[in-house]
């Protein structure tokens, strides 16, 4: 760290600081456009002076973190908003993101592009990779991680869970995955599946449902296992069949029964295959910063050229 940021970090832990972070934060979540509070209110907020609120607004506007509009009697309202400078000034701290667990190379692709965009963007991420959407959910609902990636599903079902999420960033269909089919052991008779096990990662508000659809009706038994590992579990006999994508099937199982799931059967497979970015319900500041630096079409350039072996996954 230089004389310079030791100095500015420094004088971030004074009273004037701590206004300067509090203020920072606040125009975090606006807009150009947007009226904030009036002096006074702030002064209330922060339990601070007003001359000490006015000093903080002077330095964002120094540093270029906001430029604001004055006007008199008809309030202050915001001119530019530079997030990413003030996520700097006010966390101090990467962005913290979920991902699932990189057994596919669209994930390896999102993730390889999200770390690419951050490091361009001079704001560092940290991603943690949960197995689950679930997982990752409870950890956005416990404020541990300001994002997560999941299926567009899981974002539009998340409220019947007990999860209030926002999305933010849509990515597209084949995003997540490039399709599903059922795998079945090559002994098995693909036209009749009662009495199969069929494996389901409960974790996994995805598997759990387009599991559950192609079981209705049938006797099928399910058993609980986690998805990374189906595919060891169906060569060795533990499972009988698992709903799996269309990509990456091992040699191992070139002679297990693959019945494609099709769309008008599944209508909402569409929805499993797009990835999306969701933050908490009405947690502007992580949507805003989020925005400020993704660029959606170079993220799947750079997700394709992962999934095509034309570049390196590095996250």
């Amino acid at each position: 760290m230089s004389r310079t940021e030791q100095a500015s970090t420094q004088g971030l832990l004074t009273k004037h600081g701590q206004i300067v972070i509090s203020l920072a934060r606040a125009l975090l979540v606006t807009s150009p456009g947007d009226r904030l509070l009036s002096m006074q209110e702030y002064a209330d907020l922060f339990q601070a002076g007003v001359g000490t609120v006015q000093s903080a607004f002077d330095y964002l506007q120094d540093v270029a973190a906001a430029k604001l509009d004055p006007r008199g009697r008809l309030g202050t309202y915001v001119v530019e908003v530079d997030y990413l400078r003030l996520w700097e000034i006010s966390h101090h701290r990467p962005m913290i993101g979920a991902m699932p667990l990189p057994y596919l190379r669209q994930i390896e692709g999102l993730a390889t592009a999200l770390q690419a965009q951050f490091a361009r963007a001079e704001i560092g991420l940290a991603l943690r990779f949960m197995r689950g959407s679930s997982e990752r959910l409870q950890a956005l609902a416990n404020g541990v991680i300001d994002w997560a990636l999941i299926s567009r599903f899981a974002a539009d079902t998340a409220s019947a869970h007990g999860f209030a999420v926002d999305i933010t960033v849509p990515f597209g269909e084949q995003s997540y995955s490039a399709g599903h089919i059922l795998l079945l052991r090559s002994h098995l008779n693909a036209a009749q599946l009662d009495s199969v096990r069929l494996g389901v990662d409960f974790l996994s508000a995805d598997h759990t449902y387009i599991s559950r659809s192609i079981s209705r009706g049938k006797r099928i038994e399910l058993v609980g296992i986690q998805y990374d590992q189906a595919l060891d579990l169906l060569a060795t006999g533990e499972i009988d069949a698992v709903v799996w994508t269309t990509v990456e099937t091992p040699a191992s199982l070139s002679e297990a029964i693959a019945i494609p799931l099709e769309a008008d059967e599944h209508p909402m497979l569409g929805h499993l295959s797009e990835a999306v970015l969701v933050v908490s319900q009405g947690n502007h500041a992580p949507a805003n910063l989020l925005h400020a630096i993704l660029d959606v079409p170079e993220v799947l350039g750079i997700q394709r050229a992962v999934i095509e072996r034309t570049r390196i996954p590095r996250y």
